[in-house]
Formats: structure tokens, sequence, C-alpha cells
């Protein structure tokens, strides 16, 4: 008879959680091409050029080319400037010097009797008497002493304004002067005046030579002088920027390259390599880049081979949870129920409620040595040999022997299976019960308020092929009372760990198990795995949890039917 739909619940793990060791490898063949991941940059069509913004490299490598260029012209000219300049201005002062100086040696009496023939020959000469080159002469006065022109080739333009006086530190006995010199027309003109005082014969002065120059053509030469070195200086810049143009092209084409290289390898194609060929930094910088590419060739290698990995996992742990019961026994005075918490994706945990005829049930709890994938394995192997042999056998002892037989033959050293095996008559109540080095079966007393503990001899499966694993094993008979809870758990349960790894115990579980006997069994599992939550706080699960609960609940019926199990949920 139906009483009601008897639950079990199949916890997975997150993908986060697993840390199985397992690979598989796929090696990709020579010269294989590795595509580019969803979301990757080969998915974007602007990857698929090298681009910048702003100024290139190479404009920016001229520019500071030129630059420098400029700077050092601009320096070297206005030195050069300064310098010749200054040889011009002193070249014309000593021209001058000289020039009436020559003129003073003349005897004052020839400048007395106003021989204006040869003033106008000396002024028609424009500098050139005695081999002198003098800029342009404005005019040239002879004067007494009180500066009364005498003779001259302008003897009535003489007016200067603004005059000052400039340092000659080559003759002492020559005044040189700058102003405005206003000639024969009006007009004023920028001047320099040398003025030389006329010695006779006995050292006494009798008047003055006075020369006016021409200041604007001296600011001629200058500038003629500024123009031959600034033409010079642009046609110099302009050939550095050209020179320094096609240097950045130069130096820049391996970075174009290079960035041509990384564009490509962007998109997807992991197996390019750079065809930049050159022993300088850039070339460094490309050994680098393919360095770089071979380990993110690696990585996306091992991603493919993780993703690979993550889907025969999953196919696995599908595998698994459809091993695991798909329903339970719904069975009158009765009340059942069970979960399975792995600690990776797949696990080496199992249990197992088996209808064996009208009048028994058989229980199995199972922990396999391990974790992951090869614990899987072997769980499936234990599954079906126990699953075979319980149809024929009602003795749980019996059948642990001969499950181990075939078990203990296939398994590498170091492997075992730890079992509890429990066959309940569910007419009279009565629990047998065998212990292949399991923990101990849990059976909270009702009448007494008190638990016990039972966990006849036993070593684990696989440790020995026959003989002291069949003289070891035992079988045990417990009679189950309404009212009475029977739990039978694996170690993830009293092994679950705090933070600061202390274990939770078995009698801290037990005296859940007690505490908690009168919630529905999976009412009283919800309440277990809440309570492990809590306990270990942010601690992660380190292995496998599985529990069943029997509680009966009354007299049984002369039969018992199965209901379907909800679908495995996730955690």
């Amino acid at each position: 008879m139906i009483k009601g739909k008897q639950t079990s619940s199949v916890s997975q793990s997150n993908l986060a959680k697993s840390g199985s060791s397992s690979k598989i490898v796929r090696p990709a063949g020579k010269g294989s091409k590795i595509m580019p991941a969803v979301g990757s940059p080969a998915q974007n069509e602007n990857t698929s050029k090298a681009t910048h913004k702003g100024m290139s490299l190479g404009i920016k490598y001229a520019m500071l080319t030129a630059l420098t260029v400029s700077l050092a012209v601009v320096l070297l000219v206005v030195i050069s400037y300064k310098s010749a300049s200054k040889v011009i201005d002193e070249n014309i002062t000593e021209a001058g010097v000289r020039y009436v100086q020559g003129l003073a040696t003349f005897d004052f009496s020839y400048w007395k009797s106003d021989n204006k023939n040869t003033i106008a020959l000396i002024g028609s000469t424009k500098g050139d008497t005695l081999g002198l080159n003098v800029p342009s002469i404005l005019n040239i006065v002879i004067t007494d002493l009180e500066k009364r022109p005498l003779a001259g080739i302008d003897q009535s333009a003489t007016s200067l304004r603004g005059s000052k006086e400039l340092p000659l530190v080559t003759s002492e006995s020559i005044k040189l002067m700058e102003g405005e010199y206003q000639d024969s027309t009006g007009r004023w003109v920028r001047t320099r005046l040398f003025i030389k005082k006329i010695i006779d014969s006995d050292l006494k002065g009798q008047g003055y030579v006075i020369l006016f120059l021409d200041a604007r053509k001296i600011d001629e030469q200058l500038s003629d002088l500024l123009a031959s070195f600034i033409l010079p200086a642009i046609l110099s810049i302009l050939i550095a920027g050209i020179v320094g143009f096609f240097m950045a092209r130069w130096v820049t084409m391996p970075v174009k390259v290079l960035m041509e290289d990384m564009a490509i390898v962007s998109a997807g194609d992991l197996a390019h390599k750079s065809r930049v060929d050159s022993a300088d930094e850039v070339g460094v910088l490309a050994s680098s880049f393919d360095k770089m590419t071979d380990s993110l060739k690696m990585a996306h290698q091992r991603e493919l081979e993780t993703k690979a990995l993550e889907h025969e996992l999953n196919i696995a742990r599908e595998i698994q949870y459809n091993l695991l019961p798909k329903e339970l026994p719904s069975i009158s005075g009765y009340d059942i129920a069970a979960r399975y918490f792995p600690c990776f994706e797949v696990s080496g945990d199992y249990y197992d409620i088996m209808q064996l005829d009208n009048d028994n049930l058989g229980i199995i709890v199972a922990d396999v040595s391990g974790k992951g994938v090869p614990a899987s394995m072997i769980m499936t192997m234990a599954r079906s040999l126990v699953r075979m042999e319980s149809e024929r056998n009602l003795s749980t002892a019996d059948t642990l022997k001969k499950v181990n037989r075939i078990l203990a033959r296939d398994l590498r050293r170091g492997m075992f299976v730890t079992a509890m095996y429990c066959i309940l008559n569910i007419r009279t109540g009565m629990l047998k019960v065998s212990s292949a080095g399991h923990n101990p079966l849990v059976v909270w007393r009702n009448d007494q308020k008190r638990h016990e503990l039972f966990n006849p001899n036993g070593i684990a499966l696989g440790f020995d092929r026959g003989p002291v694993f069949d003289r070891t094993i035992k079988e045990e008979s417990i009679m189950i009372n309404p009212g009475d809870f029977v739990v039978s758990f694996t170690d993830g349960v009293t092994e679950s760990m705090d933070e600061n790894d202390e274990e939770l115990g078995g009698e801290r579980f037990y005296k859940l198990v007690g505490d908690m006997h009168k919630l529905e069994p999976q009412r009283f599992i919800d309440a277990v795995m809440k309570h492990l939550e809590e306990y270990k706080g942010q601690a992660p699960q380190h292995d496998d949890i599985t529990l069943v609960c029997i509680k009966r609940t009354g007299i049984a019926a002369p039969a018992a039917v199965t209901a379907p199990l909800d679908k495995p949920e996730a955690i």
C-alpha cells in the first residue's frame, strides 16, 4: 500500500569545486591551427588590422630628428653670426681708423690751402684710397681746432644728432662715435664717425680729420651675412627631416611588421611566428612575442583539453546519477529518505535501495577509496556486483563475500571499498547488518531515548581476495521497533572540517541524530546538511557525503510498492 511518496535527492557540486587531477590529452596535429574561442578578438573585424591612434612612431622620430638638428643649426647660426658680425664690425672699425690716420699724415698747410681738387679726389675713391676697403663714405671734413670746416667733400654737411661715443681700444688718439648725420639734401642718415687730431712736427695739434661712414651699409653687410647663414640652415633642417623620415621608416619597419604579426595572432592564428629578423631590441621583442604566443597556444590547448574533460566529466556525472536509485520503495509503516552530495563532479560514494522481494528490502551505503573518475568507476563495478548477487541472496555477509571475490581480483593495490549492507524485513522489522570496514550504523531507540551503534566485524572490500575477508565478515540482526530511527552514512559526514581543520567527529553527529530523531527522514537530512554547512563555514568540502535514513512509523502492511523519486536537485 502506498502511504505517501518517499524521496531521495542527489546534489551536484559546482565545477569550481572540482579538484580532479584526471587529464585527457589530445595533442594537436603538426601545423594545426587553433581556432579562437567564443568571444575572442577574432570575432571583431576591427582586429584584423593593426591600427593605432595619433601620430605614428616614424613621424615622431622624424620630427624629433628635425627638431634636434634645427636646434643645433640655430645655435650654430647664432654663434657664427655673432662671431662673424663681430669680425666685420672690427674690420670696418679698423679700416676707418687706418683711413683717418692716413689722412692725418698730410701736412695741415696742405688742407689750409683748400685744395678742393685733392679732397674731391679723396671723396671720389669711395674708400679705396690707400688700398683700404671702407663702406660708403658719406663725408670727409678737415677742421681747425675749434671744429670749423676748412676743407672737405661737403663742408656744409656736418650736423649730427643723437650721437654717442663708442669704445675703441685699437687707438686712443681716435674718437669713435655713432649718431644721425644730416647730408646736403637734408636727410638724416645713421652714421659712424671717426675723429682724428692732426699733429704737426712739433707735436702740436692743428686741426681734425672727421670721417663720416654710412652705418646702413654696415647693417646691409650684416644682413647679407645673416642671409648667407639662414639659407644653408633651412636646407640643413629640410635635409635632416627627410633623412630622419627615412631613418624612421628603416627603424620602425620591424615594429610595423611586429604589429601586423600581433594582429594575426590576436585574430586566432596562434601558430603564426613573427617575421622580424633582426638582432636589435626589436628582434629581442619579436623573440619574446613568439615565446608568449607559444605559451598562449599551450594555454589554449589546455583550455580545450579542460573543456573536453569537463564535457566527459559531465557525461560521467550523468551516468553516475543514473546508477543511483531513481525511486525509493514506498512502504507502509516506514519512512525512507536518502541524499548524496559529491565533493567533485564524480565521486566514489554510492547508495542503493533494492526491493529484493515482497518482504525484504536491501540497503547499501558504500565509500570507495579515493575520489574522482577512478573512484566512480570502482563504484560502478561494486554497484553492479551487489545488485547481481543480492537478487538471489538474502544473507548480507554471504553477499559481501561473493562480491569481494570478484572485486578484489580487479582492484589495483591500494584501492578498496567500505560498505554497510543491510536487509530489512518489512513485515517483522528485523534488520540484518554486515559491515565491510564502514562507519557504524546509528539506531535511535525511541523507547530508550538513546542511540546504539552497530558495526559488525569486517575488513574493506578489495583488501583480500577471499580467506581473510570471509573469516572476518559477520552478520548481525537488529530489531527495528516503531519509532526507531536508523541512519547509515559515509565518513564525509563525520570528517567534515571547519575553518580550523577540526573534524565534526562521531559524537557530535550521534548527538544530532538524537536531537533530530523526531523529524521525518527527509527533513532530518536537510537539517543535518544545514548543520554541516554552518559548521564548515568558508572551509571547502573535503569528501563525498551520503546519508540514508529509515524511520519505522508503525506496523508494516503485507506488501510494498515503489514510488518515483524526485528529479535530483543541484546545490
